[in-house]
């Protein structure tokens, strides 16, 4: 565990600058023990994180061990940890196990339950890490902790504590097949290396007579699981006893060449391979065959004799070394492929891997877990815990800041830039509803009368053309909605016979008012039900949004029966104002089915300018041409004839006419009434359709919407009921309770992990955690070293350069007793900045100085 304490601390690991300009080997070693300390500083910090359970929150760096049943892997991680795991016929490991390897000065070994899932595989919002039994200093004793840690995960119903002595196996009742939760052991030790891994359950192919098929995809989606996260390495074990094509754990990454890119091969029990295929599994290790970005390595392990008899760990290390070094065709390898044969070169390397990664990775992780905080912290701000003393005035606070919040709504909210536009709630009530009304005024309009000034034969293949016909139509449809209507077709005809049979006892020329009446009534027949059908959308858009507001304020009170109080009452506030504004749209509705207007300015205006239309329409479509019967002459000639029309009868005293005043001068034809009765009818519905598409929508926000708002707080009010019922509104649920209780315990964890991992991502060097082997560079003045980047510039055993990407500042400032950099701090000796890096091997060395932006 890191702590200010431990013998890793930042503050114990020497800093380069600090110390004296050593040259060549000890300088090297100087570097080597930093890096060494750095990189074990950074698997230390990625087992805290572990174990504080950040890993439920953010996908932490870490090392899966994948492969096939009976691939050898416990050899693999008996070979790296130093201990014995249980062995057993069949599926050896039935759920996954943390191995924290850390180096020490004493032995001591210690496991742990880790329990993130329910007995239904659902994950726990809290995980659990409970120790399971004391401290082991004695290796022979681990075997058997891991085996009774495993059946307690198993088991999961009973005691942990029971399978410390084997009680155990004196329980009934079946186990789990398999479990995603997982035991943890926690090794230090003199010769243990830094390494954290997940060992999971092998691939299986067949489960074995009674067994249950299910455990095959169980097994493999619990694999997934792990080596799917994008920052897991996997180790992948692959056996030489067994044809590379018929290993499942192979088959699992080979289509997924970013999960390709992040494994590591490792083949074993090499002295199982058949006599004559040696060079097969060669081709593997050099990479040339089934490739890895990562590459292979090959380790031996004991055989099952030596396993049998006891063989200790150093014996082992032993017989693996004399085997690759006098093992033909292992020990004729070239010297970049010797450095990956045996267990300490696969470990060092998956060291080296896992702190690069983390390296990379610790500053993106530390600002996810404070983006988590923010997350957890304003969720919070929803799960206030109860802090009343008086219970009455607490319901009545909750029931005003409801009807506040009810007013505000009502009343029109702006939305935010962040809002959803299609849902209504947050796009705004008054925006949702004012919709509902554009579109109840449309569906009004698209009822007009379509009056036809002409002949029905002329839609039927009359004496024009359709061009003409079109021309016809855009003249009668100025007044129209662009998306067309829906009004039945009346032609000029047809208006003139209905005319014609109404008549009575009227006087020549003379047409009952009941015609128009009519067609008024054929027209707006539809309104009723378009004015209902708009005051059910608004109905349902009122009703979700102020629904969703008492689930606002009132949801977390739903166990004490407070919810439900405020919902009855929201309901019949609703069920009383609908009621009032059905009455009065109605009582609309009726004074439509009489034609009456006050706005005569208006409807004389229409009926005029409609008449002028028609006249010249049927007219035209008479065949005199324009609408002044002007066939011949041209459109230049025609205007200037009207213009001196115009011009004669302005000298004769007629002032104000224009061009269309003419159309009353055409004589008089016997369709001129059915034209009238079209004009008027259609100027009436121009002044009625506006009229009807604002009354509605004004006497619904009055009556339903604003008016919900009116007395609901009195009715409110009336509810509240006596001193222990108002306790008992206010309990809360348990679901409240433990998701409160969930988010708190989240935010311990999220605090935690920042606390520890923010002063170590300031002290970052991300230099520092690359292996000086990958870094080989040469550089002007510089001999052949590890370690070393390449510097434009840099000359033989001079000075400090300061470089920002490899680019040369002229920053440097000498100061008393060091040198002063733009960070403001002084430090003694070599001018040591935020980052201050050691570059070994050079001649008469001297500290150079590198500012990085991070």
């Amino acid at each position: 565990m890191l702590d200010s304490n431990s013998s890793t601390s930042w503050d114990n690991i020497p800093s380069p600058a600090s110390t004296s300009s050593p040259t060549g080997n000890e300088q090297n070693s100087t570097f080597m023990q930093t890096y060494t300390a750095r990189r074990r500083q950074i698997l230390d910090v990625l087992n805290v994180l572990t174990s504080l359970g950040i890993q439920n929150d953010i996908d932490l760096p870490r090392v899966a061990v994948l492969g096939s049943q009976s691939a050898g892997k416990s050899s693999l991680i008996e070979s790296m940890s130093g201990i014995s795991l249980p062995r057993a016929s069949g599926t050896c490991t039935r759920c996954p196990m943390e191995c924290r390897l850390q180096y020490g000065e004493t032995w001591s070994c210690n496991v742990m339950l880790r329990f993130e899932f329910d007995g239904n595989g659902k994950r726990l919002s809290t995980p659990r890490e409970v120790s399971f039994g004391g401290p082991i200093s004695d290796k022979a004793d681990v075997t058997a902790r891991l085996q009774r840690a495993q059946r307690a995960i198993l088991r999961p119903s009973i005691d942990a504590n029971t399978f410390l002595d084997d009680s155990d196996l004196e329980t009934k009742g079946p186990s789990l097949s398999f479990s995603k939760n997982y035991v943890c052991i926690h090794v230090q030790g003199p010769e243990v290396p830094d390494l954290t891994f997940y060992d999971l359950p092998g691939i299986i192919a067949n489960v074995s007579d009674g067994g249950n098929e299910k455990d095959i995809q169980l097994v493999e989606d619990l694999a997934k699981m792990y080596i799917n996260q994008p920052n897991c390495i996997v180790l992948l074990v692959i056996t030489c006893e067994t044809d590379f094509e018929n290993q499942g754990a192979y088959r699992l990454i080979k289509a997924d060449e970013s999960l390709k890119a992040r494994t590591v091969g490792v083949l074993t029990k090499p002295d199982r391979i058949e006599p004559g295929n040696e060079q097969r599994w060669l081709k593997i290790l050099r990479n040339e065959s089934n490739t890895l970005e990562n590459g292979w390595f090959a380790v031996k392990q004991p055989d099952f004799q030596q396993l049998k008899h006891g063989i200790s760990w150093e014996a082992a290390r032993i017989g693996e070394r004399d085997y690759f070094s006098s093992t033909h065709p292992w020990s004729n390898l070239e010297d970049q492929h010797r450095k990956r044969i045996g267990t300490a070169a696969l470990a060092d390397h998956l060291g080296q891997l896992l702190s690069e990664l983390a390296s990379q990775r610790l500053p993106e992780i530390l600002t996810c877990i404070k983006r988590l905080l923010e997350d957890v912290n304003e969720e919070l701000k929803s799960y206030p815990a109860p802090t009343y003393d008086d219970p009455k005035r607490e319901i009545i606070m909750l029931l005003r800041d409801f009807t506040k919040d009810v007013a505000k709504h009502v009343e029109g909210l702006p939305p935010s830039c962040t809002d959803d536009p299609v849902d209504p709630f947050t796009a705004g009530l008054i925006y949702s509803i004012n919709k509902k009304y554009d579109a109840f005024r449309l569906q009004v309009h698209r009822t007009s009368p379509q009056f036809r000034p002409w002949e029905k034969s002329m839609d039927k293949g009359g004496s024009i053309s359709q061009t003409e016909r079109r021309d016809l139509l855009r003249a009668v449809k100025e007044h129209d909605p662009p998306s067309g209507c829906v009004g039945k077709e009346f032609y000029l005809e047809d208006v003139m016979d209905l005319a014609e049979r109404s008549r009575t006892r009227e006087l020549p020329g003379n047409y009952p008012f009941a015609v128009k009446v009519t067609y008024i009534d054929e027209t707006i027949r539809s309104w009723r039900d378009l004015a209902s059908n708009c005051f059910g959308k608004v109905q349902d858009i009122m009703k979700d949004h102020v629904n969703r507001l008492v689930e606002d304020h009132f949801g977390r009170y739903a166990h004490g029966g407070l919810l439900e109080a405020v919902s009855h009452v929201v309901k019949e506030q609703f069920s009383r104002r609908e009621a009032v504004t059905r009455k009065k749209i109605e009582n609309i509705c009726r004074g439509e089915d009489r034609p009456c207007t006050q706005n005569e300015d208006y409807f004389f205006h229409c009926r005029s300018e409609l008449l002028v239309k028609y006249k010249a329409t049927y007219r035209r479509s008479k065949g005199h041409g324009n609408i002044f019967g002007f066939a011949a002459e041209s459109s230049r000639d025609q205007q200037r004839l009207v213009n001196d029309a115009i011009a004669a009868l302005a000298r004769l005293g007629l002032h104000g006419l224009k061009a269309e005043s003419l159309v009353k001068l055409f004589p008089e034809s016997k369709m001129d009434p059915a034209l009238e009765i079209m004009s008027e009818a259609r100027a009436y519905f121009q002044v009625a359709y506006k009229r009807f598409g604002d009354n509605i929508p004004n006497q619904i926000d009055a009556s339903f919407v604003s008016g919900f708002d009116d007395d609901l707080e009195l009715a409110l009010v009336y509810t509240i009921p006596d001193a222990d019922t108002c306790s008992k509104w206010l309990q809360e649920s348990p679901q409240v309770a433990s998701r409160r209780a969930a988010l708190s315990d989240r935010k311990k964890r999220l605090e935690a992990a920042k606390d520890k991992l923010a002063p170590i991502v300031r002290l970052l060097p991300r230099s520092l955690f690359t292996e000086p082997s990958s870094l080989q560079r040469k550089s002007p003045g510089v001999e052949d070293l590890e370690g070393v980047e390449e510097y434009e510039g840099a000359e033989e055993g001079e000075g400090y350069e300061e470089y920002k990407e490899g680019e040369c500042y002229e920053e440097y400032k000498e100061g008393e007793g060091g040198e002063e950099y733009e960070d403001g701090e002084e430090y003694e000796g070599a001018g040591e900045c935020e980052r201050v890096e050691y570059w070994v091997g050079m001649e008469e060395p001297r500290p150079r100085v590198i500012r990085r932006e991070y």
